[in-house]
Protein backbone atom coordinates (compact mmCIF):
# COMPACT_ATOMS: atom_id res chain seq x y z
CA UNK A 1 0.00 0.00 0.00
CA UNK A 2 1.63 3.24 -1.15
CA UNK A 3 -0.60 6.19 -0.41
CA UNK A 4 1.87 8.74 -1.77
CA UNK A 5 0.49 8.35 -5.27
CA UNK A 6 -1.28 11.29 -6.86
CA UNK A 7 -4.39 10.89 -9.00
CA UNK A 8 -3.67 8.25 -11.64
CA UNK A 9 -6.17 7.70 -14.42
CA UNK A 10 -4.93 4.22 -15.25
CA UNK A 11 -7.44 1.40 -14.88
CA UNK A 12 -7.37 -0.12 -11.37
CA UNK A 13 -6.26 -3.73 -11.08
CA UNK A 14 -6.55 -4.75 -7.43
CA UNK A 15 -8.53 -4.18 -4.23
CA UNK A 16 -6.87 -4.73 -0.85
CA UNK A 17 -8.95 -4.73 2.37
CA UNK A 18 -7.78 -3.46 5.77
CA UNK A 19 -9.52 -3.08 9.13
CA UNK A 20 -9.00 -2.33 12.82
CA UNK A 21 -11.16 -2.00 15.93
CA UNK A 22 -10.86 -0.78 19.52
CA UNK A 23 -13.37 -0.95 22.34
CA UNK A 24 -12.45 2.59 23.37
CA UNK A 25 -13.52 3.40 26.91
CA UNK A 26 -16.82 1.57 26.79
CA UNK A 27 -17.98 -1.58 28.56
CA UNK A 28 -18.36 -3.62 25.37
CA UNK A 29 -17.70 -3.49 21.65
CA UNK A 30 -20.96 -2.69 19.89
CA UNK A 31 -19.49 -2.09 16.42
CA UNK A 32 -19.44 -4.90 13.88
CA UNK A 33 -18.14 -5.17 10.33
CA UNK A 34 -17.79 -7.71 7.54
CA UNK A 35 -16.43 -8.11 4.03
CA UNK A 36 -17.60 -10.19 1.13
CA UNK A 37 -15.06 -12.72 -0.13
CA UNK A 38 -12.98 -10.17 -2.01
CA UNK A 39 -10.29 -12.65 -3.01
CA UNK A 40 -12.78 -15.09 -4.58
CA UNK A 41 -13.01 -14.10 -8.25
CA UNK A 42 -16.45 -15.65 -8.80
CA UNK A 43 -17.90 -13.95 -5.73
CA UNK A 44 -16.30 -10.65 -6.71
CA UNK A 45 -17.78 -10.90 -10.20
CA UNK A 46 -21.22 -11.58 -8.69
CA UNK A 47 -21.30 -9.12 -5.80
CA UNK A 48 -18.42 -6.77 -6.30
CA UNK A 49 -16.11 -6.11 -3.35
CA UNK A 50 -18.40 -5.33 -0.42
CA UNK A 51 -17.65 -3.86 3.00
CA UNK A 52 -20.33 -3.36 5.67
CA UNK A 53 -20.09 -1.59 9.03
CA UNK A 54 -22.69 -1.21 11.78
CA UNK A 55 -22.52 0.72 15.05
CA UNK A 56 -24.95 -0.57 17.67
CA UNK A 57 -26.80 2.17 19.51
CA UNK A 58 -25.40 2.43 23.02
CA UNK A 59 -28.61 3.87 24.41
CA UNK A 60 -30.41 0.63 23.62
CA UNK A 61 -29.83 -2.58 25.53
CA UNK A 62 -28.96 -4.89 22.63
CA UNK A 63 -26.69 -2.72 20.51
CA UNK A 64 -24.07 -5.42 20.14
CA UNK A 65 -26.54 -8.00 18.88
CA UNK A 66 -28.16 -5.43 16.60
CA UNK A 67 -24.94 -4.50 14.82
CA UNK A 68 -23.92 -8.11 14.26
CA UNK A 69 -27.37 -9.16 13.07
CA UNK A 70 -27.73 -6.17 10.75
CA UNK A 71 -24.32 -6.73 9.15
CA UNK A 72 -24.73 -10.46 8.62
CA UNK A 73 -28.31 -10.25 7.30
CA UNK A 74 -27.45 -7.32 5.04
CA UNK A 75 -24.49 -9.07 3.44
CA UNK A 76 -26.44 -12.32 2.98
CA UNK A 77 -29.48 -10.60 1.47
CA UNK A 78 -27.40 -8.38 -0.80
CA UNK A 79 -25.76 -11.50 -2.22
CA UNK A 80 -29.16 -13.14 -2.68
CA UNK A 81 -30.37 -10.10 -4.60
CA UNK A 82 -27.36 -10.20 -6.91
CA UNK A 83 -27.96 -13.92 -7.52
CA UNK A 84 -31.51 -13.01 -8.59
CA UNK A 85 -30.08 -10.54 -11.08
CA UNK A 86 -30.99 -7.28 -9.35
CA UNK A 87 -29.16 -4.05 -10.04
CA UNK A 88 -26.66 -3.15 -7.31
CA UNK A 89 -28.71 -0.30 -5.81
CA UNK A 90 -31.90 -2.38 -5.79
CA UNK A 91 -30.06 -5.22 -4.04
CA UNK A 92 -28.66 -2.76 -1.47
CA UNK A 93 -32.10 -1.35 -0.65
CA UNK A 94 -33.70 -4.80 -0.32
CA UNK A 95 -30.82 -5.89 1.91
CA UNK A 96 -31.29 -2.84 4.13
CA UNK A 97 -34.99 -3.59 4.60
CA UNK A 98 -34.18 -7.22 5.40
CA UNK A 99 -31.63 -6.09 8.00
CA UNK A 100 -34.20 -3.71 9.46
CA UNK A 101 -36.78 -6.48 9.84
CA UNK A 102 -34.20 -8.72 11.50
CA UNK A 103 -33.19 -6.07 14.04
CA UNK A 104 -36.83 -5.18 14.72
CA UNK A 105 -37.26 -8.72 16.03
CA UNK A 106 -34.62 -8.06 18.73
CA UNK A 107 -36.10 -6.30 21.74
CA UNK A 108 -34.50 -2.96 22.54
CA UNK A 109 -32.13 -2.89 19.57
CA UNK A 110 -30.95 -0.43 16.97
CA UNK A 111 -27.86 0.22 14.88
CA UNK A 112 -26.43 2.37 12.15
CA UNK A 113 -25.35 0.66 8.94
CA UNK A 114 -23.20 1.69 6.00
CA UNK A 115 -22.02 -0.40 3.07
CA UNK A 116 -19.75 0.20 0.09
CA UNK A 117 -19.63 -1.89 -3.08
CA UNK A 118 -16.87 -1.71 -5.69
CA UNK A 119 -18.12 -3.38 -8.86
CA UNK A 120 -16.56 -2.92 -12.30
CA UNK A 121 -14.45 -0.17 -10.70
CA UNK A 122 -17.50 1.86 -9.83
CA UNK A 123 -18.48 2.73 -6.27
CA UNK A 124 -21.97 2.16 -4.89
CA UNK A 125 -22.97 2.83 -1.31
CA UNK A 126 -25.85 2.81 1.12
CA UNK A 127 -25.89 4.33 4.60
CA UNK A 128 -28.42 4.69 7.40
CA UNK A 129 -27.61 6.62 10.56
CA UNK A 130 -24.38 8.48 11.25
CA UNK A 131 -21.57 6.07 10.39
CA UNK A 132 -19.46 7.58 7.64
CA UNK A 133 -18.06 6.70 4.22
CA UNK A 134 -15.02 8.61 3.01
CA UNK A 135 -13.24 8.72 -0.32
CA UNK A 136 -9.47 9.14 -0.09
CA UNK A 137 -8.08 10.60 -3.29
CA UNK A 138 -4.92 12.54 -4.09
CA UNK A 139 -3.83 12.98 -0.49
CA UNK A 140 -7.09 13.95 1.19
CA UNK A 141 -10.32 12.42 2.45
CA UNK A 142 -13.85 13.71 2.02
CA UNK A 143 -17.10 12.34 3.35
CA UNK A 144 -19.40 11.19 0.56
CA UNK A 145 -22.49 9.94 2.40
CA UNK A 146 -25.26 11.85 4.15
CA UNK A 147 -25.85 11.44 7.90
CA UNK A 148 -29.28 10.96 9.41
CA UNK A 149 -29.31 12.85 12.68
CA UNK A 150 -31.11 15.78 14.23
CA UNK A 151 -28.11 18.01 13.53
CA UNK A 152 -29.05 17.96 9.83
CA UNK A 153 -32.60 19.06 10.72
CA UNK A 154 -31.23 21.88 12.89
CA UNK A 155 -28.93 23.04 10.08
CA UNK A 156 -31.85 23.25 7.67
CA UNK A 157 -33.88 25.20 10.25
CA UNK A 158 -30.99 27.63 10.72
CA UNK A 159 -30.57 28.06 6.96
CA UNK A 160 -34.29 28.85 6.68
CA UNK A 161 -34.08 31.39 9.49
CA UNK A 162 -36.31 29.38 11.82
CA UNK A 163 -33.65 29.24 14.56
CA UNK A 164 -30.27 30.89 15.09
CA UNK A 165 -27.04 29.13 14.15
CA UNK A 166 -25.94 29.25 17.78
CA UNK A 167 -29.17 27.52 18.83
CA UNK A 168 -28.62 24.84 16.20
CA UNK A 169 -25.04 24.26 17.34
CA UNK A 170 -25.88 24.11 21.05
CA UNK A 171 -28.98 21.89 20.89
CA UNK A 172 -28.38 18.93 23.24
CA UNK A 173 -30.24 16.55 20.92
CA UNK A 174 -28.25 17.32 17.77
CA UNK A 175 -26.60 13.85 17.71
CA UNK A 176 -29.92 11.96 17.97
CA UNK A 177 -30.47 9.69 14.98
CA UNK A 178 -33.43 10.34 12.71
CA UNK A 179 -32.96 7.04 10.85
CA UNK A 180 -31.41 3.75 11.92
CA UNK A 181 -31.76 0.02 11.45
CA UNK A 182 -34.44 -1.16 13.87
CA UNK A 183 -37.11 1.48 13.22
CA UNK A 184 -40.72 0.49 12.57
CA UNK A 185 -40.57 2.28 9.21
CA UNK A 186 -37.20 2.68 7.51
CA UNK A 187 -37.73 5.87 5.52
CA UNK A 188 -34.34 7.64 5.28
CA UNK A 189 -31.36 6.03 3.60
CA UNK A 190 -28.55 7.51 1.56
CA UNK A 191 -27.76 5.84 -1.76
CA UNK A 192 -25.25 7.23 -4.22
CA UNK A 193 -27.19 8.87 -7.02
CA UNK A 194 -25.39 7.42 -10.02
CA UNK A 195 -22.16 6.22 -11.52
CA UNK A 196 -19.15 6.95 -9.31
CA UNK A 197 -15.96 5.86 -11.13
CA UNK A 198 -12.88 4.92 -9.12
CA UNK A 199 -9.26 5.34 -10.15
CA UNK A 200 -5.99 3.78 -9.12
CA UNK A 201 -4.81 5.30 -5.84
CA UNK A 202 -8.28 5.75 -4.34
CA UNK A 203 -9.31 4.26 -1.02
CA UNK A 204 -12.80 3.84 0.44
CA UNK A 205 -12.97 4.24 4.21
CA UNK A 206 -15.93 3.24 6.40
CA UNK A 207 -15.86 4.17 10.08
CA UNK A 208 -17.99 4.47 13.18
CA UNK A 209 -18.30 7.78 15.02
CA UNK A 210 -15.63 6.73 17.47
CA UNK A 211 -13.09 7.61 14.78
CA UNK A 212 -14.45 10.77 13.17
CA UNK A 213 -15.41 12.39 16.47
CA UNK A 214 -11.78 11.95 17.53
CA UNK A 215 -9.86 12.81 14.35
CA UNK A 216 -10.39 15.60 11.84
CA UNK A 217 -10.42 14.92 8.11
CA UNK A 218 -7.03 16.62 7.86
CA UNK A 219 -5.60 14.26 10.50
CA UNK A 220 -7.08 11.22 8.75
CA UNK A 221 -5.67 12.40 5.42
CA UNK A 222 -2.16 12.76 6.80
CA UNK A 223 -2.27 9.34 8.43
CA UNK A 224 -3.52 7.57 5.29
CA UNK A 225 -0.94 9.40 3.18
CA UNK A 226 1.94 8.32 5.43
CA UNK A 227 0.83 4.85 6.53
CA UNK A 228 1.57 1.48 4.99
CA UNK A 229 -0.32 -1.77 5.55
CA UNK A 230 -0.97 -0.76 9.17
CA UNK A 231 -3.08 2.22 8.08
CA UNK A 232 -6.22 1.23 10.02
CA UNK A 233 -4.25 0.42 13.17
CA UNK A 234 -2.53 3.82 12.98
CA UNK A 235 -5.89 5.59 12.61
CA UNK A 236 -7.25 3.81 15.68
CA UNK A 237 -4.08 4.51 17.70
CA UNK A 238 -4.23 8.20 16.79
CA UNK A 239 -7.85 8.39 17.94
CA UNK A 240 -7.03 6.69 21.24
CA UNK A 241 -4.10 9.05 21.84
CA UNK A 242 -6.60 11.90 22.09
CA UNK A 243 -7.48 10.50 25.55
CA UNK A 244 -11.15 11.37 25.23
CA UNK A 245 -12.85 10.55 28.52
CA UNK A 246 -15.84 8.68 27.08
CA UNK A 247 -14.14 7.41 23.93
CA UNK A 248 -16.67 5.42 21.92
CA UNK A 249 -15.95 2.13 20.14
CA UNK A 250 -13.81 2.65 17.05
CA UNK A 251 -14.07 0.63 13.85
CA UNK A 252 -12.19 1.40 10.63
CA UNK A 253 -12.68 -0.53 7.39
CA UNK A 254 -10.70 0.45 4.29
CA UNK A 255 -10.58 -0.81 0.72
CA UNK A 256 -7.49 0.29 -1.19
CA UNK A 257 -7.72 0.46 -4.98
CA UNK A 258 -4.56 0.01 -7.02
Amino acid sequence: MNKKKTVNMKRPQMITPYNAQHIGRRAEQQDYFAYSDIFNKEERMLMGAVSVLADGMGGLENGREASRTATEVFLREYRAGMVRGLEVNDALVKAAHAANRAVLSIEGAGTTLCAAVIKRWRLYWLSIGDSRIYLYRNGSVRRINIEHNYEQVLKRMAENGEISRSAAYSDPNRAALTSYIGMNELEEMDINPGIFPLISGDSILLCSDGLYRSLSEAEMSRIIYDADDDVCDVLVEAAMKKNIAAQDNITVVLMDID
